[in-house]
């Protein structure tokens, strides 16, 4: 590879500089590329989709997902270094490779900011759907767990119940998280108390609504248990794809960047014809 180098004017040698303004353009004309491919990508992915075998379509598209995701990387990252390489308008093979990477660092920074965000909002809204939404303090979680549902249910149910009884208003949000915490971890001698203080039951009759609960909350710990290891086996999946597209973007950027440069006479029209006389 060839590395420019230029004189000062008082005679010093000084490299050639990265110019940050190829380096944004590069990046901004990846991002357009990439926006393109997602929206073919979502067009073909709802194409595809069969709603009348929507588990065999989800696994799928799960895997045509990571796929895509990787070849979107590499093809955008690979035009952002090309282009980046031509803004620079140097025919400086390690510039030019030197701005590609430098497009690729940008758009990780730039995706993992938006992907922390995203997560954020994300759990904000899952937090106010569970403090705010129904009386009984229900959930997407819940509602996706149809035994966990019930349990909720019953349990508000039980305890407003009680408390009308007493003339109180309303139960108590946080006995209710309390109540249904403690069956969900196994202790029904705990479960038994709060559901003593709560309501003045008498022992033997906490005692025969806690065994009551009980086949609900082993159905409902046990899809919880079962949805803890899709969401492991997604989470991994979706690391190893970030993994993967991130590697193969970086190689992509650097490969593009250095074509940009070595191809640089074809946009700038520097090429020579030598013997031709040129005819107008």
């Amino acid at each position: 590879m060839a590395t420019t180098v230029y004189s000062s004017a008082l005679g010093e040698e000084t490299f050639a500089r990265m110019r940050w303004s190829a380096v944004f353009a590069g990046w901004f004309v990846a991002t357009g590329i990439a926006i393109l491919l997602y929206g073919a990508g979502i067009a073909l992915g709802f194409s595809a989709f069969d709603p009348h075998n929507a588990q065999a379509a989800a696994k799928g598209l799960g895997v045509g997902t990571i796929i895509w995701m990787v070849l979107v990387w590499a093809a955008s990252l690979f035009i952002g270094g090309l282009f980046s390489s031509w803004f620079d308008g140097r025919a400086d093979d390690t510039m030019g490779s030197l701005h590609g990477i430098t497009v690729w660092g940008l758009a990780i920074t730039a995706s993992a900011l938006w992907l922390a965000i995203t997560i954020g909002q994300m759990s904000h809204e899952h937090e106010r759907q569970r403090d705010g939404g129904t009386p009984s303090g229900m959930s997407m979680e819940a509602v996706h767990n149809e035994p966990l549902a019930v349990l909720r249910t019953d349990v508000h149910r039980t305890l407003t119940t009680q408390r009308d009884t007493r003339g109180d208003s309303h139960a108590d949000k946080d006995a209710e998280q309390a109540l249904i915490g403690a069956l969900l971890a196994g202790h029904v001698d705990t479960a038994r108390a709060i559901l003593i203080a709560q309501t003045e039951m008498s022992s033997d009759a906490a005692t025969a609504r806690v065994t009551t609960w009980l086949p609900v909350v082993n159905a409902a710990s046990d899809t919880m248990r079962a949805d803890a290891d899709h969401i492991k086996q997604y989470a991994a999946a979706g690391m190893w794809a970030l993994f993967l597209s991130g590697l193969v973007g970086l190689i992509a950027a650097a490969l593009g960047g250095w074509m940009g440069s070595r191809h640089i006479h074809r946009i700038y029209h520097l090429r020579r014809y030598e013997g031709r006389p040129f005819r107008g």
